[in-house]
């Protein structure tokens, strides 16, 4: 018997100007970020416990993955906070479960200062380029792992 296990919690960050998906420039995303949310709680509902947050400050992303406990998995698109962000680096370093680092863009086809994100440096997965199907990759790849 296959048994699903509902106690795996993915914690979804996201950065700065992604609450403004479908707004921004067609390179990003031709959905809203309310949407790519409401699709990714039903996608994977069956499976995982998704827990979102979106902040266009850096130190508010820091102090909720500071707080938050018990999570296994983290997709974070740190949007521009990737590219210089030494606090989300260092808060990640503490952080005890695996990270998927995701970019809506493919950051070696951008201007040569979005070609490096410190992110990196502590993510176990990058996914580049996909537009809001990354997010899709990595729980993808998350239900692979566990399951």
């Amino acid at each position: 018997m296959f048994i699903y296990n509902k106690n795996i919690k993915i914690l979804i960050i996201n950065g700065p100007n992604l609450n403004f998906l479908k707004k921004r420039e067609s390179i990003y995303s031709n959905i809203s970020f309310k949407q790519l949310k409401k699709k990714l709680i039903n996608y994977s509902k069956k499976y995982f416990e998704l827990i979102f947050f979106n902040s266009n400050c850096e130190g508010k992303i820091v102090n909720f993955i500071q707080k938050k406990k018990n999570i296994d998995w983290m997709i974070i698109n740190p949007a521009s906070f990737s590219h210089y962000s030494l606090s989300i680096l260092d808060c990640l370093k503490i952080f005890k479960g695996n990270i998927i680092e995701v970019h809506i863009t493919n950051l070696y086809k951008r201007e040569y200062f979005r070609n490096k994100s410190l992110i990196s440096l502590n993510s176990n997965v990058i996914i580049s380029g996909m537009k809001h199907y990354g997010y899709y990759n990595a729980i993808n790849y998350i239900y692979e792992l566990c399951y």
